[in-house]
């Protein structure tokens, strides 16, 4: 079998090993054409060069990128706001792309990040250990996650314990007596397996199995959606756990439409203390992800990366706080 190396790429995209260095490399500029031919040859064959002699390390434009899925949410922008904060204090610019959960897109910002230069990019949107190798492909500079994580241990991530949060925010309710809880969740890794199985967890402790357990969109609209599933199954349940504050938002004003009184017919527990939730009505019991912090690690694992450090740990994990309000209660007699 033919060794893939840069020869390789190069025979098969039709031009010289250098134009292929100066694609992955980015030492100089080729005809658009050009590396549009070597990049479908690198995917093609799966090529990943060898980060070690890549001239980027050696080069830096001071701008760092950063790949959202919503940046007009709540909690991104808010996080979004600590790491320019926190990359600016080391004379780093910022640039930040939307992608509304469009993997295409996503791929697109990452293209367009390395076509600026970018020294490396945070990421807020998670993605299965596949999606990142295929990005990969095409974004050789350090990626460091924030507020969300992989299945992969490979990966540089800042993050709070997901799993033990959900958990918290279960173990709390069922001390106030609830045995029949539903929970709600997307299909992400870490706002839908890690969650659930904090959820799931709290309840088998307890002897508990959950009412409801639903997947939604993260979002106002998914909560609507959850609180018309909860009601079409009877509202059976005496108290739900989200997996976010938006969509427990929406949930709200869906129960409230239908005469459901929370917490008094039904306690809410959420997750992320965005600033929305100590001013909605009733204001919001939630996990706390503690944003500046996450926001500031994240800057700082990905910092250490450019300059070609060696973080002491890939998965760094921020401690969560559980805030008690007002759309808890008592299960209803």
């Amino acid at each position: 079998m033919a060794t893939i190396d840069i020869k390789f790429i190069a025979a098969k995209a039709g031009v010289s090993p250098a134009t292929v260095s100066r694609v992955l490399n980015r030492t100089k500029k080729v005809s658009p054409e050009l590396e549009k031919r070597v990049l479908e040859v690198v995917e093609r064959y799966q090529y990943l060069p060898n980060l070690n002699a890549r001239s980027l390390v050696h080069r830096r434009t001071k701008l760092i990128g950063i790949v959202a899925p919503k940046v007009s949410g709540a909690f991104h922008a808010a996080l979004i706001t600590e790491i320019e904060k926190s990359v600016n204090q080391f004379g780093y610019d910022v640039i930040v792309s939307n992608i509304s959960g469009d993997p295409a897109q996503e791929l697109k910002s990452f293209q367009t990040m390395r076509e600026r230069q970018v020294d490396g990019v945070i990421l807020l949107h998670e993605n299965t250990p596949a999606e990142m190798e295929r990005i990969r492909k095409y974004f050789w500079a350090p990626i460091v996650l924030a507020s969300v994580r992989t299945e992969s241990d490979d990966d540089y991530s800042v993050t709070i314990d997901d799993e033990t949060a959900a958990r918290d925010a279960v173990q709390y309710l069922i001390s106030l007596g609830h045995r029949r809880i539903s929970g709600v969740f997307s299909e992400s890794y870490s706002g839908g397996t890690l969650r659930r199985r904090g959820f799931q967890s709290a309840l088998a402790e307890a002897g508990l199995s959950p009412e409801l357990d639903l997947t939604v969109d993260c979002t106002i609209d998914g909560g609507v959606d959850a609180a018309d599933q909860v009601l079409r199954a009877g509202n059976t349940a005496t108290a739900v756990f989200f997996m976010s504050d938006e969509t427990a938002i929406g949930a709200i004003r869906r129960f409230k439409d239908a005469g459901v009184r929370i917490p008094e017919d039904l306690s809410i527990f959420s997750f992320d203390d965005i600033p929305y939730s100590d001013y909605v009505t009733p204001r919001l019991s939630t996990v706390r992800q503690p944003v500046a912090m996450i926001g500031k690690r994240a800057a700082e694992v990905l910092l250490k990366l450019v300059q070609n450090e060696k973080p002491a740990v890939k998965q760094v994990f921020i401690p969560h706080s559980v805030i008690i309000r007002d759309s808890c209660s008592l299960p209803r007699g």
